[in-house]
């Protein structure tokens, strides 16, 4: 069983000209390519650099910036040093930060700009065991060293042991929707056997070009869009933003992208707007389905999907349209993939088969069960949390399934499940994604446990209410005008027609929505963009207590 770091010198000693990566240089204004052979002599200097700090092995390397070559440095010049990267979300809010950094024991901290650090700054009380703070722009900030400094000071020291096939490759933090983030261990083991698991099933080639704009902080992107693509050789492009993504698409023309389901669902409901399923094949691929495949750079051989279910509409329209989209299952815990559709074997109403070396089952309250290489070592200072998760071996997801001729169907989430007064047991997320594929929804939360009938909680598309407001005689600037009676039963109307294949009692019968949109800023949703459904009940307590106590506000029942 090879290291992380291992995988890396094979790869710059068996194509040292073949491409690893691209970036887009602001200043020159055009996009920049570097050789296998040059980014491992950055690694090495990065090595150096790191080494002279004189940590202990196993220190803790925390990276705060967006996903880009400099962060790859960093984390490879961590692991070559058997140190342990703790990838963190760029977009996270301070307090989660400053928890991380105490929890985890960082030691040293690369963070993307000096505005950030000024937020993180006045938390410094919280995680002193941090020595060094490294910035990758240029800054005069007090404790603060300019990363482009501290790698021209570098200067020898003696090294710490190389890492094994059990030492830690990386402690990722879970979002947190239901309270602090747990901090999952990965090992080398864990790490490369699901990359080398991948490899079995899906063909990536040296000529492939991922475009990378999923943070770092994903396991979902460290090991499909970046270990994978260094075992197999392929170059990676970063994302400028996710503003840019579109132009970004057209001028790298990627040949596999890596996605959460969030840009197909986009893609999908500008179709819906413009009535494309009701032309023929013909005139569908002339009209819709070149200028599609255009969008994502015309040669787009697949794409992966994960982290979030992916509605079975979007896949199927997807692959109508000639774009493969193959949808994983997986969970940081797993390091992360357990289970991946493949070309020419995909099936979009699951999930997948297992992927090689990994055992499923199903367990009590049909628990999807997990076993092999890939599961983590445990949670970081959570004994408790760890015996519970992991069972003779198994891990237990959380997530309930079925096995259908070797694929796994998820069902949803154990404690998702809402139970209404009446007994009946409704999965909101499958409400949450029928409905948001309506693009006047932007963010959708159903609730409704131990209720007598469901209700949403939303976030109208602030372009999209401009219109439909306009149409009703509303004006749209008047914050109060998402939750006019008119607009109220327009909502209720599209959510209907979104639900239609759902059963009556899995329809919301009354909505609220928010005039400003649930942020990470304001706590209602994770970093990795999941809603937080328990703080946005306690945030709205009154208006859903409003939503339940006036019948004038319930639609009837169909």
């Amino acid at each position: 069983m090879k290291t992380l770091p291992e995988l890396l010198r094979e790869r710059v000693a068996a194509t040292p000209g073949g491409e690893a990566y691209r970036q887009y240089d602001r200043a020159a204004g055009r996009w920049q390519g570097m050789r296998w052979s040059e980014f491992g002599q950055r690694v090495a200097r990065w090595q150096r650099a790191l080494q002279g700090e004189s940590l202990a092995a196993g220190s803790r390397i925390a990276i705060l910036a967006r996903s880009s070559v400099e962060h790859v440095c960093m984390d490879q010049a961590a692991l070559a040093l058997g140190f342990v990267p703790v990838p963190l979300h760029a977009i996270d809010n301070p307090e989660s930060i400053a928890y991380i950094l105490s929890d985890s024991g960082a030691a040293l901290l690369l963070v993307e700009s000096a505005q950030r650090w000024g937020q993180l700054a006045p938390l410094r009380e919280r995680f002193r065991g941090l020595k060094r703070v490294l910035c990758l722009e240029r800054t005069d900030a007090e404790g603060v060293v300019w990363a482009e400094d501290w790698l021209k000071g570098a200067h020898d020291a003696a090294a710490p042991p190389a890492p094994g096939a059990e030492s830690l490759a990386a402690i990722v933090y879970t979002s947190g929707t239901t309270g602090r983030p747990k901090g999952v261990m990965l090992t080398h083991r864990n790490v490369v056997s699901n990359v080398m698991a991948l490899l079995e099933i899906v063909a990536v080639r040296a000529s492939d070009v991922f475009l990378s704009f999923l943070p770092l902080s994903h396991t979902f992107e460290r090991t499909v869009g970046y270990y994978l693509a260094i075992v197999s050789g392929s170059c990676v492009a970063y994302a400028r933003s996710v503003k840019e993504l579109a132009q970004d698409l057209r001028e790298v023309r990627p040949t596999i992208l890596v996605s959460v389901p969030l840009i197909y669902e986009r893609a999908y409901a500008r179709l819906q707007e413009n009535a494309v399923a009701r032309l023929g094949w013909p005139l569908l691929d002339y009209f819709v389905a070149r200028k599609l495949r255009a969008q994502f750079g015309g040669r787009l051989r697949f794409a992966i999907t994960g982290g979030a279910p992916m509605s079975l509409a979007v896949a199927q329209r997807f692959r109508s349209l000639g774009i493969e989209v193959l949808q994983g299952y997986g969970m940081t815990e797993s390091s992360p993939v357990v289970s991946a559709n493949t070309p020419g074997d995909n099936d979009p109403t699951t999930v997948g088969r297992p992927v090689p070396g990994v055992e499923i089952r199903i367990g009590g309250n049909d628990e999807l069960l997990v076993k092999g290489p890939n599961v983590m070592a445990g949670y970081l200072n959570r004994p408790d949390d760890t015996r519970r998760a992991i069972e003779d071996g198994w891990l237990h997801t959380g997530d309930q399934a079925a096995i259908r001729d070797g694929r796994i169907v998820i069902k949803g989430r154990i404690k998702d499940i809402l139970v209404t007064s009446s007994g009946e047991k409704i999965a909101p997320a499958d409400l949450e994604l029928a409905i948001a594929l309506d693009a006047l929804f932007a963010q959708v939360c159903v609730i409704g446990e131990k209720r007598p009938f469901l209700a949403a909680l939303l976030v109208l598309e602030p372009g999209r209410w401009a219109r439909e407001a306009a149409a009703l005689g509303l004006n749209p600037g008047d914050a109060d005008s998402v939750n006019a009676p008119a607009a109220r039963r327009l909502v209720l109307e599209r959510i209907r027609k979104a639900l239609s294949e759902f059963p009556a009692y899995a329809t919301p019968r009354a909505v609220w929505c928010s005039p400003q949109p649930w942020t990470l800023e304001n706590g209602l949703i994770t970093p990795t963009l999941k809603i937080k459904r328990a703080a946005l009940e306690e945030r709205f307590a009154a208006q859903i207590e409003e939503l339940y106590a006036g019948r004038s506000a319930a639609a009837p029942l169909r």
